[in-house]
């Protein structure tokens, strides 16, 4: 009967500590998928930072702005990095909508740049629903042969500008 309980004890503090130490693992490695709130200029400095840092079209204007205004309010640590991330999705999208019928090489050159949007943070489980990311696949997908809807579809109803 002793040992019985000695075993129920040992088992639970084991949990409780596996369950503390997952949790100190994940806050650990949560990069910029934390839950951290940021103020507007926190947010403008992460969207110019992610747009320095990424690979745009040829003659496409980057913003040098998040297109968010100053009112006081706070936001999620990441926002502005998603910001420019659809921002450059966006862009690249048209770019292949401009160059498909005429230009493969550049037009090449946009599906392969968006299929990196694959692996960035603002498409990651963190940060970016199922049904997200199941429909960027399906248009992508679509574009790849040819079918322009998916990305008008996406422009029209999800683009920044």
């Amino acid at each position: 009967m002793k040992g019985n309980i000695k075993r129920k004890i040992g088992s639970i503090l084991l949990a409780g500590c596996l369950a503390l130490g997952i949790g100190a693992y994940v806050k650990a490695n949560a990069g910029d998928h934390s839950s951290e709130m940021i103020s507007r200029k926190g947010v403008q400095n992460e969207f110019v930072e992610t747009c320095k840092n990424l690979n745009w079209p040829k003659g496409y204007n980057v913003p040098k702005e998040i297109d968010e205004e100053e009112n006081g309010s706070v936001y999620q640590k990441g926002f502005g990095n998603t910001r420019a991330s659809i921002y450059w999705e966006a862009a690249w999208e048209k770019e292949w909508l401009n160059t498909y019928k005429n230009d493969p090489r550049r037009a090449e050159k946009a599906l392969e740049e968006l299929e990196k949007a694959k692996k960035m943070p603002y498409m990651s489980e963190e940060k970016c629903d199922d049904a997200t990311r199941e429909y960027f696949d399906k248009i992508l997908d679509k574009a790849k042969n040819g079918d322009p809807s998916g990305f008008e579809e996406n422009i029209k109803l999800n683009a920044p500008e």
